[in-house]
Formats: structure tokens, C-alpha cells, sequence
């Protein structure tokens, strides 16, 4: 059976998979309830290592990174995240105010998908993860082709 989630046709079994990573417990916890309530499957993580955990035993599609608090060890994350789940999309929710431009350059450098500043609306949030998750499913089927496509090895 397939049904309409956030404006596309989908499978039963393909809820978008979030971890939202972090400090700020209240925060964190108002907006996976939000997501929730939006058909998101949605794991939590106030730290580092907590995050890292999760990414380890669950399979990710997109990941809400908050900055604010982790400011240059948020940059670290984003490119552990990058390297460990290379397919994974990482949204990097930061504070309207203090954040450097330089710090949003390294950002995408690193391979972040987007920057919303906080506070940010939820039908904009849900609009980045959708097209996250979009390009992480584009990506995984482009690596499949390209994986069917590589010659075999051939001893003839």
C-alpha cells in the first residue's frame, strides 16, 4: 500500500529517518515530537558520542545537527557524520544571531545539506528534509548504477 508523505508518493516502509543532535534538551525534544507528529521516525542525541552511537546501529537518512552550543566541535561532527554515513544528509540548525559566515562556508564544504537559522519555521524544516532525503535516495540509487555498471574482473 503506498500513501502521500510530505507531498510525494511513498511506501509504507519508507518513513524518513531522523536524528536530531542536540544540547538543548527542551528544544530537542518539542521539535522531535513536532517531526512526529509529521510521520518522521525520529531518534534523539544531546551528545557527540550519543550521536555517533546511533549513526553506528541505525540506518539515517538525514540528520538536524544544532551548533549553537557545539559551535567548532558541530563542524568535527558534521564531518565525522560525513565520513562514517557518506549518503547521509546533515541540516545544521544554527542561531539567527552569532553565527559566522565562515562557519556556514566550512559548513558545506564539509558536505552539510543546508543551514536554518533558529528560530525557523516547521513547514521550511520540513521542506529541507524532504528534498535531504530526496538527494540521499538519488545518491544510493546513482551508486548502485554505478556499481552494476563497473566491469568484472575476467580471466579470459
Amino acid at each position: 500500500m503506498t500513501r502521500l508523505l510530505h507531498g510525494a508518493l511513498v511506501l509504507p516502509d519508507s518513513l524518513t529517518k531522523l536524528l536530531i543532535v542536540e544540547i538543548d534538551d527542551a528544544f530537542r525534544r518539542h521539535l522531535a515530537e513536532r517531526l512526529r507528529t509529521e510521520n518522521f521516525k525520529v531518534y534523539e542525541a544531546c551528545q557527540e558520542t550519543e550521536a555517533r552511537q546511533i549513526l553506528k546501529r541505525k540506518i539515517i537518512d538525514v540528520v538536524l545537527l544544532g551548533i549553537r552550543e557545539f559551535k567548532q566541535g558541530g563542524l568535527m561532527l558534521l564531518k565525522a557524520i560525513k565520513e562514517m554515513k557518506p549518503l547521509t544528509e546533515v541540516i545544521l540548525m544554527t542561531p539567527a544571531e552569532g553565527t559566522s559566515l565562515f562557519a556556514s562556508i566550512q559548513a558545506m564544504k564539509l558536505g552539510a545539506f543546508d543551514e536554518l537559522h533558529i528560530p525557523f519555521d516547521m513547514k521550511k524544516l520540513i521542506e529541507r528534509i524532504t528534498a535531504a532525503r530526496q538527494r540521499k535516495s538519488e545518491s544510493e540509487k546513482a551508486k548502485k548504477i554505478t556499481i552494476q555498471d563497473k566491469p568484472q574482473d575476467s580471466d579470459a
